[in-house]
Formats: C-alpha cells, sequence, structure tokens
C-alpha cells in the first residue's frame, strides 16, 4: 500500500479522526452492489412487466458506480431510478418493504446487505486498521461513521469494534441537527458524543457528503480517500487533501520526515505506481523500483532505460501499418533471487508477511526494503534490500540484499543474472504493437563472479552491454563458492548454495555496469563494461561516492519551505524535494555532453515512448538558475535537430524550421496518426502534431537561458541559428487577411488538445489560436533582438548562410505589430477564432455521471460527440500566456500589436478559463496555480498542493505506473523559485518582487546567476541575499522597483513589511565578509 506521508496526524495538533465505515475501513462496495443488484432487479421484474417492455438488470459495474456508490441511499435511488425515467416519493423512515418510496428501498437494501455480510463476513483495508490502532497509541479518539444503519453489524462481523470511542449510524440522528440532512449531522454529532473541538477533529471518508459536512463545520483536517477516479470531485466538495490509501497517512507524535517516502505493506495493485516513483537513476540511465526477484508480469515490471535509447518497430494493426519509436527496455540486470531450502524461489505473494516497508531515501538517493517473513513451517526471515545508481559513476548501478535466518538452518541457493528476454510491455496504450526491439548477441561468465550480456536493438543498432559482478559474504568475508553458469538464449546467470546457520545473515551484494556503442572515449562498450566491473570498489566505497556527489547535487538544488502552520495538512517539504529528486534522475551533470533531450515522463517508464514534447517549457527554469551548464547541453539536442526540423518546414511549404510535437532519436515528427480511445475502442486521428507552438517554447528556451546566464558564445554560435529559424517559420505560415489588415495563422493546435478542428470539419486545426499567435509575435520580436545583440561579423555570417534578407527582417516587424488576436465577451481573449460559438458543456451532469472526466475528449468520443462542440479545455492554453509573461510584459506585447489591455483583463481571463477546464493534464494545476498566485492566494495554494502530489497520489487514475510527469514537478519547484520570489530578468537586471503565501513562513534556497551564486532567504518580514565571493562582475538588481547593485562577496538584507515614505524596501543591512 503507498504509505509516503502525503499528510501526518500528530497529537499535538489533532485529538480524534473520524472514519467513514464503507470503503474507508470495510470493503463493503460489493456487499452493498449486490444488494443493490437484488433489489432493483426485483422491482424492475415487477415494474417492467406491468409496463409491458422487458427488464433491463442492475450493472453493478455501471449503474453502482454511477448513482449508488458514495451517495446516500435517498440521493442514490432517486438518481438511479431517475436513470430509468421512474420516480418514486421520498417517503418516511417508517416506510415498510412493501412500500415504494425512496426510504422504503434503502432500508430494504440495508436488510439484503446484512444478509450478505451474514453469509461472507467482510474484509477490512489493511492499512487503515493499522492507522486507527497507531492512533489510539498515541491516545487519539477514534470514531466510526456509516451512512447506512449497519455500522454495529460490520465491525463486530470484522471483529474491530473495539477500536472505536464511538460508532455512528446515519439514523442514530433524527435529521433536526445543524444541516437537517442526517447522512451530514451524524458526524456532527460524532464530534460531540467525543467531546473534542471540531478545529482538533480529521474526517476521513470518500463520501461528498462527509467531505462537505467537515468542510463546512471546519474541521481541522479533511482527507477524502479516492478509491476510484474521483479525487477532483473530493477535492471540490472541501478535501484538503485526498490519498488513494490510508497507508498515506502517518500517525506519529514526530515531525514527517522531509528527505523520504516510504511505504508500508505490500499492496499488488499499487505495485506499478510504486515502481515507477522509486524510479533510480543518474541522468544516463535509470532502473525501474521492481525487486530484484521479480518477472514482468501483472503486478510488476522490471525495467532499465537509457537515456534517449530508441528503436523504430512497424505493427500492422486493423488494417494499417503503423510505425512507433519506442524507448528500448534494457536487459534486466536486478535478477537477484534465492530460495530456501526445497522451497520454490522467494515469492513475496507465497510467504507469510509479517511486517513490509519500503523507503526511497531522497538526501541519499538510495531505495531500502525491509520485509520480514514466514514460510515453510514457521520459518521466519528478515530480507534488507540497498540499491542505488551511482551519481558518481554514470554507468554503474548495484543493489544488496542480506538474508538473515531468525529461526531457522538450511541449505540456500542463490541466482544472480542478466536477463535480456525483454520486451517493451510497460504502457497498456502500446501493449498491441510489436515489442521486442532487442535482439541478444552473446551472453557468457567472465571469471568467478562475473556475467556479462551483449544485446543490439532491431533497427538503431545500438550495442548495449550490461556486465554484473555478484559476490556472496557471511561475517564480512566474501565467500568462494562454486557456481553453475545458466545459459539460456537471452539469459546468462549463476548459481550457487550455502548452508545458511541460525540466525546468521547472508550478504548478496551485486555490481552492474552498463556501456553503449554510443557513448563517447571508448573503445568497445563490452570491453569497457568488463573494465568498470574489474575497477568498482566494494559496495560500501561505491555507496560513499555516490551519496557525496547527491551531498553537492542538494547543496545546489534544495529548496527549503517552513510552513507557517506546523500542523500544515501536507508534508511539502518532502514532496518539492521528491519532485526534484525526479527532475535530477533524468538529467543531471551526467547528462551534459550527451544527444539527449528531457521526455515528459523521465526515463521512469514507457508512457509516451519516451518521447520529448514542450515540457522542457516547464523544466529549464529548475536547471537555468542552478546548473545551466544542463540547459545548455540540453539545447543542444534541440540544434542537432535543425536540419531535419528545417526539412519538416519545406515539406510543409514553409521556410525556417517546424520542430515536432514529439521527438526522439532524430527529431522527425513521432506523433502516431492515429490514438486507440480506450473507452469507445476507436481509433480516432491523433492530430496533435499540428501544435506548432512547441518551436516558440524551443525559442522562449533559448531566450531564457540567455536571460540568466548571459552566455554569449552560446547565443553567437547556436541560439541565435535556432531562433532565426523559428523566427522564419512563423514568417512563412502567417498570411495577410487584407479585410482585417492584419496577419493569421491557420490549421493549427493550441496547447489545449482538446480541439483539434471546426465541429462538423473535416479539416484537421483551427484558426487564430491566440497563444499561438501571441507566442509567434514574441519570437519574431525576440529575433529582431538577436540581430542587435550579434556582432557584426556572426550577423553577417548567419543572414548570409541562411539567406535572411533585408526584407524578410522587415516582414518579422510588421507580423510583430500586425498579428490577429480574436476576443469575446468584452476583454476575454478567445481561445481560438469561433471559440465563442461553440456550445457551453454541462460540467455538473458530466461530473456525476463519470465522476472523472480528465479526458472528457475520450468521453465524448465514446458517446459519439466531439470537445470540438465545446468551450472545454485539456489543460491552460490562452492561459498559458499569463504563465509565461509577466503583467507587463503582457502588456507590452498586446498594447505592440494595438490591443490595449485593461487592469482586469488578467483575472477575467483567467476565472473564465479556469471553470472551463477538466484538468486533463497533470500541467494544468501548476499553471493554475501560478496564475493565480497573486490574485487569489488561497485558490492558488489549493492547486499547487494538487500539483504536488500529481504522483505520488497519480490522480490520473493509472498513469503514473507509466512513468512520472515532469513538467508537472518542475512546475511546482518553478512556482516556489520564481512566483514566491518575483524573480524576474529585464533589461540585464535581476528583479524580485517576493511575496511568500500566507501558508508559508520562510523559503531558502541557492540560485546561480551570471556567474554568481546567491542564497536568497525570504520571510513575510525580510528578504535577505547573500553572494559568495567570486571573479563575476557585479549585477544590476531590483528589488520591488527600486535599483541597487550586488557585488561578490555581499549580503544584502532588505525589510519587507516597513517601506520608507518612497516606498522603497529599507535596507536594513548592508555587509562585506572580511
Amino acid at each position: 500500500m503507498i504509505s509516503y506521508p502525503v499528510v501526518t496526524l500528530s497529537p499535538r495538533d489533532y485529538d480524534a479522526v473520524l472514519f467513514d465505515l464503507d470503503d474507508v475501513l470495510a470493503k463493503t462496495a460489493n456487499g452493498h452492489a449486490g444488494a443493490w443488484k437484488q433489489l432493483f432487479d426485483n422491482y424492475f421484474q415487477q415494474h417492467d412487466v406491468l409496463a409491458g417492455k422487458p427488464s433491463v438488470p442492475f450493472d453493478i459495474d455501471a449503474d453502482y458506480a454511477r448513482y449508488l456508490d458514495c451517495n446516500s441511499r435517498c440521493a442514490g435511488v432517486r438518481a438511479f431510478l431517475k436513470s430509468r425515467g421512474i420516480q418514486l416519493p421520498i417517503g418516511t423512515p417508517d416506510d415498510g418493504p412493501e412500500v415504494l418510496s425512496q426510504n422504503a428501498f434503502g432500508k430494504l437494501e440495508g436488510r439484503y446487505f446484512l444478509q450478505h455480510l451474514k453469509e461472507r463476513g467482510v474484509d477490512l483495508y489493511d492499512a487503515s486498521v493499522q492507522l486507527v490502532r497507531k492512533l489510539r497509541t498515541l491516545n487519539i479518539k477514534t470514531a466510526v461513521v456509516s451512512s447506512a444503519d449497519n455500522c454495529t453489524a460490520v465491525l463486530e462481523a470484522a471483529g474491530i469494534t473495539q477500536l472505536f470511542d464511538v460508532q455512528m449510524d446515519c439514523l442514530d440522528v433524527d435529521g433536526t441537527g445543524p444541516s437537517g440532512k442526517p447522512e451530514s449531522d451524524a458526524w456532527w454529532e460524532a464530534v460531540r458524543r467525543l467531546g473534542t473541538h471540531p478545529s482538533r477533529v480529521v474526517v476521513v471518508t470518500r463520501s461528498i457528503v462527509g467531505i462537505e459536512a467537515g468542510h463546512g463545520r471546519r474541521f481541522g483536517c479533511v482527507i477524502g480517500v479516492d478509491r476510484g477516479g474521483r479525487a477532483q470531485e473530493l477535492r471540490d466538495a472541501g478535501a484538503d487533501v485526498v490519498v488513494t490509501d490510508l497507508s498515506q497517512v502517518q500517525a506519529t507524535a514526530e515531525p514527517p520526515p522531509e528527505w523520504s517516502l516510504a511505504f508500508t505493506g505490500f499492496e499488488p495493485a499499487h505495485e506499478g505506481v510504486r515502481e515507477t516513483l522509486c524510479t533510480l537513476g543518474n541522468g544516463y540511465f535509470a532502473t525501474r523500483a521492481a525487486a530484484p526477484w521479480t518477472v514482468a508480469d501483472d503486478v510488476h515490471y522490471p525495467g532499465t532505460y537509457l537515456a534517449c535509447g530508441y528503436n523504430r518497430l512497424r505493427t500492422e494493426i486493423s488494417g494499417r501499418v503503423v510505425e512507433n519509436e519506442d524507448l528500448v527496455n534494457l536487459p534486466n540486470w536486478l535478477e537477484l533471487k534465492f530460495r530456501i531450502g526445497a522451497e520454490d524461489w522467494f515469492d513475496i505473494r507465497n510467504v507469510k508477511l509479517l511486517s513490509f516497508r519500503q523507503e526511497l531515501d531522497l538526501r541519499r538517493g538510495m531505495l531500502f526494503r525491509r520485509i520480514s517473513f514466514e514460510h515453510g513451517e514457521g520459518r521466519r526471515s528478515t530480507l534488507n534490500e540497498r540499491r542505488f545508481i551511482s551519481m558518481r559513476n554514470r554507468h554503474l548501478g548495484a543493489l544488496e540484499l542480506t538474508l538473515t535466518a531468525d529461526n531457522w538452518s538450511t541449505l540456500i541457493t542463490v541466482r544472480s543474472a542478466i536477463d535480456a528476454r525483454i520486451v517493451n510491455g510497460g504502457a497498456k496504450l502500446y501493449r498491441k504493437f510489436n515489442n521486442k526491439h532487442i535482439e541478444p548477441l552473446d551472453g557468457q561468465v567472465v571469471g568467478k563472479d562475473c556475467v556479462m550480456m551483449n544485446v543490439r536493438t532491431s533497427q538503431s543498432h545500438l550495442n548495449v552491454t550490461i556486465a554484473a559482478r555478484t559476490h556472496a559474504l557471511v561475517n564480512s568475508k566474501i565467500l568462494d563458492l562454486p557456481r553453475r553458469a545458466i545459459i539460456e538464449p537471452g539469459y546468462i546467470g549463476q548459481e550457487f548454495s550455502l548452508d545458511l546457520a541460525r540466525g546468521e545473515p547472508l550478504l548478496l551484494s551485486k555490481v552492474a555496469a552498463l556501456y553503449t556503442s554510443r557513448d563517447l572515449a571508448i573503445s568497445e562498450c563490452g570491453f569497457e563494461a568488463l573494465n568498470a566491473i574489474s575497477r568498482a570498489g566494494t559496495f560500501d566505497k561505491l555507496v560513499a561516492d555516490h551519496e557525496l556527489t547527491w551531498k553537492h547535487l542538494w547543496e545546489r538544488f534544495d529548496v527549503c519551505i517552513e510552513p507557517a502552520d506546523p500542523s500544515f495538512k501536507l508534508n511539502v517539504s518532502m514532496l518539492l524535494r521528491f519532485n526534484m529528486f525526479h527532475l535530477l534522475q533524468a538529467v543531471s551533470p551526467n547528462s551534459i555532453g550527451l544527444d539527449i533531450g528531457v521526455p515528459a515522463r523521465g526515463w521512469t517508464g514507457e508512457g509516451y515512448q519516451g518521447h520529448t514534447f514542450w515540457d522542457e517549457l516547464f523544466i529549464f527554469p529548475f536547471f537555468n538558475y542552478r546548473l545551466p551548464e544542463i540547459t545548455r547541453s540540453l539545447l543542444m539536442y534541440r540544434y542537432r535537430r535543425l536540419d531535419e526540423a528545417r526539412a519538416a518546414a519545406a515539406a510543409a511549404g514553409y521556410k525556417g524550421a517546424m520542430f515536432p510535437w514529439q521527438s526522439g532519436s532524430d527529431g522527425s515528427e513521432e506523433t502516431q496518426a492515429f490514438n486507440l480511445n480506450p473507452r469507445s475502442q476507436h481509433w480516432v486521428p491523433d492530430n496533435s502534431y499540428l501544435q506548432r507552438h512547441v518551436g516558440s517554447a524551443i525559442a522562449y528556451n533559448v531566450w531564457q537561458y540567455f536571460q540568466v546566464t548571459h552566455d554569449a558564445e552560446f547565443l553567437h554560435s547556436y541560439g541565435a541559428e535556432l531562433i532565426f529559424d523559428i523566427a522564419r517559420f512563423w514568417s512563412s505560415i502567417a498570411k495577410f487577411n487584407y479585410e482585417r489588415g492584419r496577419f493569421e495563422i491557420h490549421g493549427v493546435l493550441g496547447p489545449d488538445e482538446f480541439h483539434d478542428g471546426y465541429p462538423g470539419s473535416a479539416i484537421p486545426g483551427i484558426n487564430n489560436n491566440a497563444y499561438t499567435n501571441v507566442m509567434a509575435v514574441w519570437v519574431l520580436c525576440r529575433a529582431q533582438d538577436v540581430l542587435r545583440l550579434l556582432s557584426e561579423i556572426r550577423r553577417s555570417e548567419l543572414t548570409t548562410q541562411l539567406d535572411l534578407t533585408a526584407g524578410e527582417i522587415a516582414r518579422w516587424g510588421d507580423i510583430s505589430r500586425k498579428m490577429y488576436i480574436p476576443f469575446h465577451d468584452e476583454g476575454i481573449i478567445s481561445q481560438f477564432e469561433g471559440y465563442e460559438k461553440l456550445s457551453e458543456l454541462d460540467w455538473d451532469a458530466y461530473r456525476a455521471r463519470y465522476s472523472n472526466i480528465q479526458r472528457l475528449d475520450l468521453i465524448l468520443e465514446g458517446e459519439g460527440d466531439s470537445a470540438n462542440r465545446y468551450k472545454v479545455s485539456k489543460q491552460p492554453d490562452t492561459l498559458m500566456l499569463f504563465y509565461l509573461f509577466s503583467a507587463e510584459e503582457f502588456t507590452e506585447l498586446f498594447s505592440g500589436l494595438g490591443y490595449p489591455i485593461e487592469n482586469a483583463t488578467i483575472p477575467r481571463n483567467v476565472s473564465y478559463y479556469t471553470s472551463r477546464s477538466s484538468d486533463g493534464s497533470t500541467l494544468s494545476r501548476a499553471v493554475n496555480a501560478w496564475v493565480l498566485a497573486r490574485s487569489d492566494r488561497a485558490r492558488s495554494m489549493r492547486f499547487f498542493v494538487q500539483a504536488l502530489q500529481s504522483d505520488v497520489a497519480d490522480i490520473q487514475g493509472g498513469t503514473t505506473a507509466e512513468g512520472v510527469h515532469l513538467g508537472a514537478m518542475a512546475g511546482t519547484v518553478d512556482l516556489v523559485q520564481r512566483v514566491w520570489t518575483g524573480i524576474e530578468i529585464k533589461g540585464d537586471v535581476l528583479r524580485l518582487n517576493p511575496k511568500l503565501p500566507n501558508d508559508i513562513q520562510r523559503l531558502d534556497m541557492r540560485i546561480r546567476y551570471r556567474g554568481h551564486s546567491i542564497d536568497l532567504g525570504l520571510d513575510h518580514n525580510a528578504l535577505t541575499l547573500r553572494v559568495h565571493a567570486g571573479v563575476a562582475s557585479p549585477i544590476s538588481l531590483c528589488v520591488n522597483d527600486h535599483a541597487y547593485e550586488l557585488e561578490s562577496g555581499t549580503t544584502r538584507v532588505f525589510e519587507l513589511t516597513h517601506l520608507e515614505a518612497d516606498g522603497t524596501p529599507e535596507e536594513i543591512s548592508a555587509q562585506t565578509p572580511s
């Protein structure tokens, strides 16, 4: 069960916790669904016969989930019968089973449920019960509330009655309480009976009624439990935190851990997510957190991925030949398994688990497991694992297993292997495609303790070698044991056996080296892998080097946040560090000089096939302000593919460079022609390749990197050429509308992605997407700036090389002043031309029908409808303008186009579009938090909290198992580093306009700016800047619109709360260390 401490409950903050009974503590859903089916099927047989029509049975999967689950009995009966065109009166609580009323049906369902309970009993959620027990050891009171009238019966059947101080059924209240609703008043009555103040009470429920009751009555914390894609609905109802399992709620008297993501218990359904979250990597390769004794099956998915290690395959599906380039799952080097005596190979699913804990140590970049289990005839064992992918030596990874015989002595057999019988099967959408990407070349045993596997990708012909050394130690001594080679096609391993005495620990150490034919400064990858293994030190020595490297990384990258209230409901510090951890595993100093991009899902899984999109727009600022050399290297990935982008533009009839929406190995367009809608099983055209705005994102990234670093050589040699060719593309795609006297861009898609055409049109694309048009204008403006920044020699070289004429440059200026931007409804920037003619969606109806409507486009397509008909969006589109540009920059852009902007324009547009988004992308919440940060800080904080949990809570309901979402992760960090501090660079001035949210007491971080390392400390009273000694020139600084000069080796403190008469921040100290 996922058990990272998203929220911590402490007796310092809370006196009591109220639990919902149904599907929070007890697994009652099947019993209730069966009871409702029995009731309604009996009713329909009589009702439909009398009506003279065939009887349609109650559908447990569809009808229960849609109408009755998480609903009060009467409300559920009313909603379901309405869907069948039937109305019944509410009735009275005294109605008997012979009465046709909502109350009578509710009572009858209760009778059927109790019959089911008597016959089959009830299962419990282990993590929930463990949490209750832990709370009671901390002297925190517990109560249970049921929306039915079976609380006592269920608790008795489960044997946990003694764990609760108060038990409440909704029928225990008469509806005369504060809300007049029994389902709501039951929670209030439980608090009254406990004798605690609501502010010291926690509500844990999966029902909307319970959430609203806790939120409305200002309970201390309201925790929503989402067991089926209803997270957003719970948040909208007022949940402070939404979890998928109560193992995510920690009860402790200690402060929550800030550097570890912990899991307790083993839950097969969550293993895919857990393996993604605990993936370890170093910017060169990464390995998922599958246990070393597992193979790919319906629970586990071992995966090792080389950064940008791609291969193409073709598949014939439904009469079409589909070509896909995928991030290749490489041979599994993890395999290290054992068997005790004559038992089968160890499998956690085949033993009795006594305890299980898994921890991702963010500070040290290590994964730990500790398992205590019972097997055989009462044999007890303890198993510990340590694992890391070396941040010091990018080619190395290692794991260590320690097996302790707690109460037995017998023969142990161990097998260590490398398995190349691997396919790509980690993403559901692509499982119908051909997936065997690697061809084993040879496997061999080398020396006494080493095995080696050589493979090659089938199309890209990338040679990969993995060599692994395995040692067995007892009492710290390496054992010299005879080994048996296991050689099979695509598989190489060794087995050995030894007698293990009672209480004796057996330590198994495995070190692996991964090299490819693409590596620099090597002779041959097999030779280098064996060399690396022979030179590798002990496991502990490798760990020490690895930990030191992480220590240095955190000194550069860490962001320390101190909540204003110690009982802040979310472990913000840990979650923010978790996001930074994954960013640093995707691209790190080890990535510098490699020809790699930064994929949307990192190297943690096969989602999006490992492709690079526009997410670098969100990711690069994290590196710009800390280790900009990484950004520079990643920008070279785009520069090296400039010729492919030029060819794509020419093939489409344009000038310049047209970069692909999805990029892989060579920069060609990797977007599929068709995608399968999993709801309807229809193959639908994928027109997302029309998102031409990806080129603007690349230009924006080049400019932002230059602004932070002032790396004139990069701009001179590479960046200018990128910006010019992207500007040329926009100039050539823009067409002049003589009637309007303005330029237009037709046939594109905006970031929204839901709208890939006009209603009923067979031609893909929409016209004059506001974001696309404005970004094109911005690129053209920056291209003119870059021309002025270049030396005369380089300017002449590039204009000649690119055949860039004075007339074309003049056209850039013309377009940048005359681009058309559509508006409607008094100041609302139309997402695209014709947007105002679309229909409004009945959001409430769709949320009631589907609960999770994040992918509203798939829902509508499954209904035979289309998102193209409605004012809906998957993610921010027009709002991206307020994400990328300050209010000042935004106003300047629009004023330059002849569109005057009022003060109310930005908040009006933010309100308009946030209310029309399904938030179907993890990026949505990060962007929404950003654009609301200064106008609606409370709402911004709610979006920020949701964005922080994008992957740890798997808010998209299953996508995290296929890889993390790096863009959203980076967006949360960037919000802290740039919005809360107000960092902006303009006119070669570092500007800060800090404003911490009320929920945050203090922020500390280190940034790198134009050769300076600057420690930034911020609270609600003062901003402190400490510039480390160095040789860089002084920098121009502006704090709250007042100018200063910041020199190396100085510390400046600016008081923010007490302003002088002229509004200048009072500088309360300035020091130069001796």
